[in-house]
């Protein structure tokens, strides 16, 4: 089998384990978690069933990745005040919002662009490692990027917090690509904060994927984890201790299973 299709049933029962345990999850999205387990499980076994590649390569594993963080979400509760001042805390010592402040209009487009860039650049890694690294494996390179997320979808029940941008008064800079990142948000996203973040740590083992590659891609698929990370952080989609979180689960997985 598989270790991302084990991996992934591993989770989706944790999940449903979660979701029958954890104290104060309203019934609505108790059994919302539930059904995005069993979900879960049964992409997992259909994975477990397929030789065709198109399927295995470029399909279940994208499927498997979005249902893990919508069930993920649902077993949000309630912010915990405690674990939101100490990121804040973390941002303030680091004079975050100071440098989103001075960033320039241009900067600004451009990290909110990167931002955007995370959803394609997992199949870009995908293409960019199969196309160019030698021996590049599918089944290792979804390993590696399912198992990053669901680390951090994972900590989701016991790290409850709301991203920066739901709590500040005021946008850290005025960008026009903004909106369309709100506009995805408000539609795609689950809502609330993930520590570690998943944004950057797929982002960084994206680029440990597609090393072997030539080098000017290798530089440049470091540099745009570079700049999901910073675009995450400064545009306040996250705090800076959500990313850092998030490239030492990437550095310890990408490791791991090397």
């Amino acid at each position: 089998m598989s270790p991302w299709i084990a991996a992934s049933g591993v989770f989706f029962v944790y999940v449903a384990i979660v979701a029958m345990i954890v104290p104060h999850l309203p019934s609505r999205k108790r059994m919302q978690a539930m059904c995005g387990a069993v979900a879960g499980l049964a992409i997992t076994a259909a994975a477990s069933r397929t030789a065709n590649f198109i399927l295995m390569d470029w399909v279940m594993p994208p499927m498997a990745l979005l249902t893990a963080y919508w069930a993920s979400g649902r077993l949000f509760v309630r912010p915990m005040p405690t674990a939101e001042r100490a990121l804040a805390a973390v941002d303030r010592a680091l004079g975050i919002q100071d440098v989103a402040a001075r960033t320039p209009p241009w900067m600004a487009e451009f990290l909110e662009l990167a931002y955007a860039w995370v959803y394609p650049t997992i199949p870009l890694a995908l293409a960019i490692s199969m196309a160019f690294v030698p021996g590049a494996d599918p089944e290792r390179f979804w390993s590696v990027i399912l198992v990053t997320d669901y680390i951090c979808f994972g900590m989701l029940p016991w790290v409850q917090t709301r991203p920066p941008r739901a709590i500040e008064t005021e946008p850290p800079w005025q960008a026009r690509f903004r909106r369309v990142n709100l506009g995805l948000l408000g539609s795609a996203s689950i809502q609330v904060n993930t520590f570690p973040s998943g944004h950057a740590a797929e982002a960084l083992a994206s680029a440990f994927l597609v090393v072997g590659a030539p080098s000017v891609l290798v530089i440049w698929m470091f540099f745009n984890a570079a700049a999901i990370s910073a675009g995450t952080v400064l545009g306040r989609y996250h705090y800076a201790a959500d990313v850092i979180a998030g490239w030492v689960v990437a550095i310890v997985v990408a490791m791991v299973m090397r």
